[in-house]
């Protein structure tokens, strides 16, 4: 009995400590959800920052947004989806973004060796064989938004370069001649699924997407056959489709620009003299004009799938020197397997210098004809091999065939080293030499030119290059 009375006494003991316990634990509790109240209300009490009407979220991620503008780029020229970084706007947390911006920036520097041998070379200064350090730095802006009558982007690009090698840079105390220029700056507005405008300035609506100028070209030397690297202010309206894309556009005609003193020839005699007041306006210094009033028109046809894509384009310009400009042409690029890619290009026409590469219309009545082949093959994941050929026909310009390639390793996606080589081989190339300047320092001018036959000329260029990305 007394045994029982102990132990009863001890459980009284025991739950009287345990429910002291627990009531200790209750007011710990409840004092830590009184200064979590009162943090709370300390932070409601704070500023909010500023956020754009109708988001509630920023974030910063690396890498590029997602842009599918239906105008192509150029493998040289496009940018790589992991390099810079994007700045995001959404409308909450969970939601896919509304407008996003994406930066990004590449320094490319180039060792170039230069072999070249131009009989009559009057560059200024003389081209010559030597060792150059050329330096050409980039920054990528893009960005956009989606709004109440569809998609508005943009695209900004602006590009420096400088060395010792460039053209026209005789400064013997400072040999990095510097230019800096906005070449690439357009914006677009998809206002349907499957309907775009894009205005600003970007590559020609008649750019062959195919070819080695389009889809290898990645080295700083010369390039060889069609090219396709010159910007034209324009306004594009491009629909695409699945896998088929067509757009045209109207641009700002071609233009001569020359020196004193200014040629725009129609014709020759046999003999290859003429002068210049006979076959178009003749001005002192160097200037530059539009060959029509009017702006030229531009389209291509394109077919696109993961193996296989075929394109045709072209354009037409009036010319109020002459006949009026054109050409057409295509190309296609076929996959072999999983590593190679067969592609060409070929363009026809007469008068235009959209598609000049290492030779031009030396005429406004120029005709002429130029296309390319080439192998890229994907070595490894991180390694590209560029093989290519090129040939350049014109009827007073001359021909030009060209060699090259370059292999390129990417370690890792902020840099790319690459080594490689060019050759162009010139026949018959042409060039004007005034033979009697008589005339020149009174009105009209009337000097008299001669058509210049150059023959035996080529360049060899070899090269290892650098691309560093950031950030």
């Amino acid at each position: 009995m007394k045994m029982m009375k102990w132990a009863l006494l001890g459980s009284a003991a025991l739950a009287v400590t345990a429910a002291a316990a627990r009531a200790d634990d209750l007011a710990e509790l409840k004092a830590q959800i009184e200064a979590l109240q009162n943090r709370v209300s300390e932070l409601e009490a704070q500023p909010q920052a500023s956020m754009p009407s109708g988001y509630s979220l920023l974030t910063f991620r690396d890498g590029q947004g997602s842009f599918e503008t239906f105008a192509g780029t150029r493998h040289e020229e496009s940018i790589r989806d992991e390099s810079g970084f994007t700045l995001s706007v959404m409308p909450t947390a969970d939601a896919a973004p509304v407008a996003e911006v994406s930066v990004s920036g590449e320094i490319r520097t180039a060792l170039i060796y230069s072999d070249v041998d131009f009989e009559d070379d009057d560059s200024d200064p003389p081209l010559s064989d030597d060792v150059d350090v050329l330096v050409r730095g980039r920054i990528f802006i893009r960005g956009k938004a989606d709004t109440a009558v569809g998609e508005v982007g943009g695209y900004f690009r602006l590009e420096g370069e400088g060395g010792a090698g460039l053209p026209g840079n005789d400064d013997d105390d400072n040999d990095y001649l510097q230019t800096t220029d906005m070449d690439k700056a357009y914006g677009w507005w998809k206002f349907a699924p499957s309907w775009e405008l894009m205005a600003g300035v970007n590559d020609s609506t008649g750019s062959l997407q195919t070819g080695w100028d389009w889809m290898a070209a990645t080295g700083p030397v010369a390039s060889f056959g069609p090219s396709n690297d010159g910007s034209q202010e324009q306004m594009r309206l491009t629909f695409s489709s699945g896998p088929i894309a067509f757009g045209i556009g109207v641009e700002d005609p071609d233009n001569f620009t020359t020196a004193t003193p200014t040629v725009v020839p129609t014709d020759f005699s046999e003999d290859g003299i003429f002068t210049v007041a006979e076959v178009g306006p003749a001005f002192t210094g160097t200037t530059s004009f539009d060959k029509s009033d009017i702006p030229l028109v531009a389209a291509y046809l394109m077919y696109s799938s993961d193996a296989f894509a075929a394109q045709i384009a072209g354009l037409f310009s009036d010319d109020d020197f002459g006949d009026d400009d054109w050409a057409i042409g295509g190309g296609a690029n076929i996959g072999i397997a999983q590593s190679f890619t067969l592609t060409a290009a070929a363009v026809v026409g007469e008068g235009t210098g959209l598609y000049a590469n290492n030779l031009g219309p030396l005429t406004t009545d120029d005709e002429f004809w130029a296309a390319s082949i080439g192998l890229i093959v994907n070595i490894s994941e991180d390694t590209r091999l560029e093989l290519g050929a090129g040939f350049e026909d014109y009827d007073e310009a001359g021909e030009a065939t060209g060699f090259g390639g370059g292999i390129y390793w990417d370690p890792v996606n902020q840099l790319t080293l690459g080594v490689g080589a060019t050759y162009i081989d010139y026949d018959d190339r042409h060039e004007f030499e005034v033979v009697d300047e008589d005339g020149v320092d009174g009105l009209p001018i009337e000097p008299v030119a001669e058509l210049v036959d150059a023959e035996d000329e080529d360049s060899l260029q070899i090269f290892f290059g650098t691309w560093f990305r950031f950030p």
